[in-house]
């Protein structure tokens, strides 16, 4: 599971529920968890992902709420914590302000985050991203490289495309002793091993594992990480 990033929304159903799932998340020994800072409109993201993000926002969050999870995450799990959000978050919530010491990456849809402000931005690849812009990102460390398996929104993907194949070959070429993930379409322990016969590193789940949750609760997420393993 330490190869296994899994994606949630802040404070998502509720903060006492959104932290059962971070202690699942635990329990199964998962190595990173994208936490979703919610902004009004998640546009690379699908239905599924678009309503959480809403229905937080809806309940109200402020910057100190976001400050407060993180510090108290940080001190209860051992997962590495990656934040994932838009410009629009990065600026209602005030990230730049954040301490390094509450959060380990920090994923930007679309903007190119200055590693020298925030904490090891982790950047997204795929086969549109030019050379010039994916050797001018991999001059900063990150945890690991975000390789979309191709182009779409997150949930809209039957199968996992192929495009990654060719992306992590030119992320090589420049640095080979990176970590890559891939995300998008990945759903279960098929796809996983796929992914990594392919030549990545790891594998990011997000839609799979919130559609799952909506269905059957905390039991469900075990059930279907128990099955990931």
């Amino acid at each position: 599971m330490e190869n296994l990033a899994i994606f949630t929304v802040l404070n998502y159903p509720s903060q006492e529920e959104f932290f059962k799932i971070l202690d699942v998340l635990e329990s199964r020994k998962v190595g990173y968890v994208e936490i979703g800072i919610p902004v009004t409109n998640p546009y690379v993201d699908g239905e599924l992902i678009q309503q959480a993000h809403q229905a937080v926002i809806k309940d109200g969050l402020t910057k100190e709420m976001v400050e407060d999870a993180l510090k108290t995450i940080k001190e209860r799990y051992s997962f590495k914590v990656i934040l994932m959000t838009y410009e629009e978050g990065v600026e209602l919530f005030d990230i730049a302000k954040l301490s390094h010491a509450i959060y380990d990456g920090i994923i930007c849809v679309d903007q190119t985050l200055d590693p020298t402000i925030f904490n090891q931005p982790v950047y997204i690849y795929n086969e549109d991203v030019s050379t010039e812009v994916v050797t001018n990102y991999l001059q900063s460390d990150s945890l690991f490289n975000y390789v979309m398996s191709g182009r779409g929104k997150t949930g809209t993907f039957d199968a996992v495309p192929t495009e990654y194949i060719e992306t992590i070959k030119r992320i090589k070429t420049v640095k080979p002793e990176d970590k890559n993930f891939i995300g998008f379409g990945i759903k279960a322990k098929e796809d996983i091993l796929e992914v990594l016969k392919n030549g990545a590193d790891g594998a990011i789940i997000g839609t799979e594992f919130l559609k799952i949750y909506g269905k059957n609760g905390i039991v469900g997420i075990e059930t279907y990480l128990d099955s990931l393993a």
